[in-house]
């Protein structure tokens, strides 16, 4: 009879085990889809920081080129003897007022990446952990409900 309830207890103890082992690696395997959904995330962040970066930087090839046209023009105008000198220093002071605007919106972006990085990660694993932490608030809701 003692073979029989220690034969029982091994075979209940091996299912036990198994169960919990089973358990835990679907926790794991959770775990990483949460994980790498959050990569996903941080990927999909990057790319629209780098869509942004893209437009300004055309922007600045652009006003760069412009000026580059007016001074020419404004150099040409003085070989002439021109006088109209005061309508294109004024526009040339606007282009290079918007260029030095472009120029440190783009140097914000780009001065530090790893802190754009950074922020997206963490945005994205404070998320993960506020997810595991109600799937663990659950799990023990359940477990303190009384057997029925």
């Amino acid at each position: 009879m003692a073979d029989r309830s220690l034969g029982r207890s091994v075979k209940s103890l091996l299912l036990a085990l198994l169960n919990a082992t089973l358990l835990l690696a679907a926790i794991c395997l959770w775990l990483a889809w949460g994980a790498l959904s959050s990569a996903e995330r941080v990927a999909g962040q990057i790319n629209s920081a780098a869509e942004t970066v893209l437009p300004l930087r055309a922007e600045i090839v652009t006003l760069t080129a412009e000026i580059a046209a007016t001074r020419a023009e404004l150099a040409g105008l003085r070989a002439d003897g021109v006088t109209e000198r005061a309508a294109l220093d004024q526009r040339i002071a606007g282009v290079e007022a918007e260029l030095a605007r472009l120029t440190a919106a783009v140097t914000a972006l780009g001065v530090d990446p790893e802190a754009l990085i950074d922020r997206a990660v963490t945005s994205a694993f404070d998320g993960l952990g506020a997810t595991v932490a109600d799937l663990l608030t659950g799990l023990r809701r359940d477990g303190a409900e009384p057997d029925s």
